[in-house]
């Protein structure tokens, strides 16, 4: 007779099977709640440093530390520096001469003396009137023969404001982002007139009326260029959640606002579904879908790898951050060799190879379950890295290719003062006007152009010329 050994039991096949299931669901539950935790433990833990987050979301206790290099210079003006300061005009407004009067002690009368030298100094100062009011006095006569005849005069309506003072307003709106109420009272304080709503909107109605042709001109220019970079941001108008989408290069900038922030609002632009360079963008999946070449934002990449090196404790994450920080380093010493680029790309395959070994091994359910499967924050971003290598990468291939996607957050970030300012937009008239002649002031400075005279080029009906870059085709990778 069978005599069952101590410590053990003696059960049925089917129990046997049913209690391996049950070990191997609960093993599956347990890991799956162990994610759970680890994903809303590292929500707390994001900041804007380590992730997506916006540096306002940090709130003003938190201490975070900044993604920058110390460069180890002291603050202040470096060795070397040439300073400014201000400098003389050659041509003053007004020159007072101050006499030397009087005697010397010697009893000489300093008046009968000739000077020596002049000592210049100048002041600054606004004058007292700020506006000049022209008068127009047209004289009218009758002929014998019943006729009227006038006198010519450049101006058309009977009372109004000239291209300079409008000028002004669109810039102070515009550019500087002063509120209408705010602005009237400024013109009321300074100026001493008032102005209305509608004036003011239809200065800027104007102002984009007249710019049509040239938002043309800078959307050809952009689908020509060699590197754009394009981006996206969140404003409120017309009571909903509406998108702005940029897309910028070193020369030229275009906004465009639509209610979707993917493709539908992407190609109510114009401009990527016709591009045929390089777009540099953070990763947003809508971009994918067009037949251009990518790059991805390494600034982006950084901050994923920081929270995932930082929260997770994945030493892959820290490696690659020294990897693409080298990566850019060389970049920009220009010393990015043949041997260098091998170099890196070999590490960056090894250090593919040693995540892939770093990350856990999910055990298979027994229960078959619809869809892909949940993959943790840390193994989602390896895959990343595993795929898009050329896109992350590119900034080492092509040199017109940036590391980032600086200069579009750059373009972004007025946008957002103004919502910051303004709240919202209540008119989609008003957030289109916005856009235009945002595009066009953005594209100016970039050209080095003064913006008020750009806008009192564009008033008189002659906005500034821009002169985009032509595309060239790049090498073969």
């Amino acid at each position: 007779m069978f005599k069952v050994p101590e410590g053990y039991i003696l059960i049925k096949k089917e129990e046997y099977e049913g209690l391996k299931r049950t070990i191997l669901e609960m093993s599956n539950m347990i890991e799956k709640l162990t994610r759970r935790i680890e994903e809303l433990e590292s929500q707390l833990s994001k900041n804007s440093s380590n992730s997506h987050k916006p540096p306002s979301s940090d709130g003003l206790k938190k201490k975070i530390k900044n993604n920058r290099e110390k460069s180890g210079k002291q603050q202040g003006a470096q060795p070397g520096h040439k300073g400014t300061t201000l400098q003389f005009s050659e041509q003053p407004d007004e020159t007072i001469s101050c006499k030397v009067e009087g005697y010397c002690e010697c009893g000489e009368d300093l008046r009968l003396i000739p000077a020596k030298g002049i000592e210049r100094r100048q002041t600054i100062e606004l004058p007292k009137k700020l506006i000049k009011i022209t008068e127009f006095q047209i004289e009218v006569k009758e002929c014998k023969c019943g006729r009227t005849h006038k006198g010519f005069c450049t101006q058309t309506y009977r009372i109004g404001y000239g291209k300079r003072f409008k000028s002004l307003m669109v810039y102070l709106n515009q550019y500087q982002f002063i509120p209408r109420e705010r602005l009237q009272e400024l013109v009321r304080d300074y100026f001493g007139i008032s102005i209305s709503d509608g004036l003011l909107e239809s200065i800027c109605n104007e102002c984009y009326n007249q710019l049509e042709a040239t938002e043309v001109s800078i959307k050809e220019g952009l689908i020509q260029s060699l590197v754009n970079n394009f981006d996206e941001t969140g404003i409120r108008n017309e009571g909903d959640t509406n998108w702005i989408h940029s897309c910028s290069n070193k020369q030229l900038t275009h906004y465009s606002i639509s209610k979707k922030r993917g493709k539908e609002g992407i190609d109510e632009k114009g401009i990527l579904s016709e591009y045929k360079g390089v777009a540099v963008h953070d990763r947003w999946k809508s971009y994918d879908g067009y037949s251009c070449e990518h790059a991805l934002c390494n600034a982006h990449l950084l901050r994923d790898l920081k929270f995932v090196y930082e929260e997770l404790d994945r030493q892959w994450a820290k490696e690659m951050i020294n990897t693409l920080i080298f990566a850019k380093r060389k970049r920009d010493e220009e010393n990015l060799t043949h041997d260098i680029i091998r170099f890196i790309e070999g590490q960056y395959n090894h250090i593919i190879d040693l995540g892939m070994q770093e990350e856990p091994v999910e055990q298979p359910s027994p229960v078959k379950k619809r869809g892909r499967k949940a993959k943790n924050k840390s193994l989602r971003l390896l895959e990343v890295f595993k795929e898009r290598k050329i896109e992350i990468l590119m900034f080492m291939y092509n040199m017109d290719v940036p590391f980032d996607n600086n200069l579009a957050e750059r373009d972004l970030r007025m946008v957002k003062l103004k919502q910051k300012i303004s709240g919202c937009f209540r008119k989609r008239e008003s957030a289109d006007v916005f856009c235009r002649i945002r595009s066009y002031i953005s594209t100016i400075r970039k050209q080095g152009y003064p913006v008020l005279e750009a806008i009192s080029a564009t008033l008189s009906g002659n906005p500034f010329q821009v002169f985009p870059v032509i595309y060239n085709p790049p090498a073969e990778l």
